[in-house]
């Protein structure tokens, strides 16, 4: 189960639909979805789901959202003969370039310099386990 802060003293109420966004994410970050489809998924208005999500956790939805798809991303990145279209597609973007500009925002390098500092990090591991 995710992790999440309470800021709200009332937010133990409203796990349900806090875990019910998680959920909804989780089993569909990959494909388009917007606010509103999270909020038709879980029942409640776009405005009220901002607002409880947003008390709850302390995120908004949609940066939880993003967050997902670039650790997503990260993780296929890491994988030998994913290429960075494969990656951002299949973590459910549609942009590169705003792939590209979110994942430097949470990562702190561009996907494929992250990609090449990966197999770099792996190949002086596996050269070092050789030389043992």
């Amino acid at each position: 189960m995710p992790s999440y802060q309470t800021i709200d003293p009332i937010a133990n109420a409203r796990r349900p639909l806090v875990e019910s966004v998680y959920c909804f994410v989780e089993n569909n970050y990959s494909a388009p979805i917007s606010l509103r489809d999270v909020a038709d998924a879980v029942g409640y208005s776009a405005a009220h789901l901002t607002d409880t999500f947003r008390r709850c956790t302390g995120t908004p939805v949609t940066a939880w959202i993003i967050e997902r798809r670039i650790r997503a991303a990260a993780t296929l990145l890491r994988e030998a003969g994913t290429d960075v279209v494969t990656a951002y597609e299949s973590a459910g973007f549609r942009d590169l370039g705003y792939f590209t500009r979110q994942f430097v925002r949470h990562v702190g390098m561009t996907p494929a310099r992250y990609r090449r500092a990966m197999f770099a990090a792996e190949r002086a591991i596996c050269h070092k386990e050789n030389t043992l």
